[in-house]
């Protein structure tokens, strides 16, 4: 990769991590998501680079097709498909660029320390929405948005949970490895906690469980693992206090506390409050729980011909009149958004070459990796099918995802990724 597609890359990591903090400052402008938009084109566009042997590529241009032939039926332009699919053409682009143009090693380190650091400055946001504003935003994620709530959750677990791996898989953490890592984790929670979204306590949580489970049978042997156990329940234990806190201060969990629980009863009143939540409608009978909402929206599709097939029309999730037609007023996810505005091809075609930039691997047969392959997969597929569109809607997860997804997938980065996950230099 040359310097200036390099630099490109780097500029992107930036806007696409500091971009709430455009929407905040130039307010002079009327969308600062299109300062993204360029840079990606940009990196994209210099010195492209197509490789058909990427995974997925087959997949992809079949997606296209379906994608702009369906907005046609739909008589939606060009432009509404592009805008509407971009960030999905954007995700797989750049994934062919890293899986196809050589980066060295010491290239690869650059990379991911600028990645890492533009994880920890989140908290920089975090720290202004709860101390300087002193409340909490749910559009306020971090530095990266002013407009997405959902993000606040997707994008701690996603961080967290690969954070949780590198942890599990170190034999021997350095006092700067401990350092980053501690930076990382309270970035992250931070955001979590400055939006006021009540997900994290739920999900993060599951899927640390879920990473130590995956992790287990190709650690059990190590020596290490027993002591990496122990150390995660100490961490656990000592953490208690600050989720009963965070659960306090997260709207809606809060909504019948008086202060006097215990800490079971905190914990038991927020699963009540999920449930009750997950299965309620409005006053108007429109469902407003995901799980709700994806039950009402997959039966719809199955008994609609047209929906089923084209749906109906880019866009127009947000529009009263499709509102009320499908019967429902909140908890749409990626997989349920996809369904409503172009049917279940474009929707099933979107989760295949998605999946297969995250499974398909021709690099280094490891267990860390395999298991890295799986956790992203997971939380891909509660992502989209359970939670939101983050996947498909902005690169805020997916930029991280596939940077890492190329390092550990290309033949061509073979070498850099056995020395970059069997060093330190990362931390250095």
């Amino acid at each position: 990769m040359s310097k200036i597609k390099l630099n490109l890359l780097f500029l992107c990591l930036f806007f696409v991590y500091t971009q709430g903090m455009w929407e905040r400052t130039l307010f002079f402008l009327p969308d600062a998501t299109y300062i993204v938009d360029v840079a990606i084109v940009a990196f994209i566009v210099f010195q492209f680079k197509w490789n058909p042997r990427t995974p997925g590529s087959k997949v992809f241009f079949a997606f296209l097709l379906t994608a702009f032939l369906v907005g046609m039926t739909n008589s939606d332009s060009i432009v509404e498909t592009f805008l509407y699919i971009r960030f999905a053409i954007y995700t797989y682009l750049i994934y062919v660029q890293l899986y196809s143009l050589g980066l060295d090693t010491k290239t690869w380190f650059r990379l991911l320390k600028f990645s890492l650091w533009m994880i920890i400055i989140q908290v920089i946001g975090s720290l202004y929405t709860i101390f300087f504003l002193g409340e909490q935003i749910e559009g306020y994620v971090g530095l990266m948005s002013s407009k997405g709530g959902t993000t606040a959750t997707i994008f701690p677990l996603f961080v967290s949970s690969i954070a949780l791996l590198y942890y599990l898989f170190r034999s021997k953490m350095l006092w700067k490895e401990w350092l980053i890592l501690s930076l990382v984790f309270l970035s992250v929670f931070s955001i979590g906690y400055a939006s006021g979204k009540r997900g994290i306590y739920f999900t993060i949580p599951v899927f640390f469980i879920i990473t130590i489970l995956m992790a287990f049978p190709i650690l059990i042997k190590s020596g290490f693992f027993k002591r990496k156990l122990i150390g995660i329940v100490s961490i656990a234990a000592l953490l208690i206090p600050v989720l009963i806190f965070g659960i306090f201060n997260s709207r809606g969990l809060n909504y019948s506390l008086s202060g006097n629980e215990s800490y079971s009863e905190v914990i038991l009143n927020a699963f009540s409050f999920a449930e009750e939540y997950e299965s309620a409608t409005d006053q108007y009978g429109r469902t407003i729980g995901r799980t709700n909402t994806t039950t009402q929206i997959l039966d719809k599709s199955l008994s609609e011909p047209t929906l089923f097939i084209s749906g109906v029309g880019y866009r127009t999730t947000k529009e009263e009149s499709t509102m009320l037609r499908l019967g429902y007023g909140y908890g749409l996810v990626g997989f349920t958004r996809d369904l409503i505005s172009a049917g279940w091809i474009v929707s099933v075609l979107t989760v295949i070459f998605m999946s297969l930039i995250i499974l398909k691997n021709h690099s280094a047969k490891l267990g860390l990796t395999k298991v890295l392959r799986r956790l992203i997969f997971l939380v891909f597929l509660y992502t989209h099918f359970f939670y939101s569109s983050d996947f498909t809607v902005s690169l805020k997860i997916n930029l991280l995802l596939v940077i890492l997804l190329a390092l550990i997938n290309s033949p061509l980065h073979k070498n850099a990724s056995l020395e970059v996950l069997s060093s330190n230099k990362l931390i250095k």
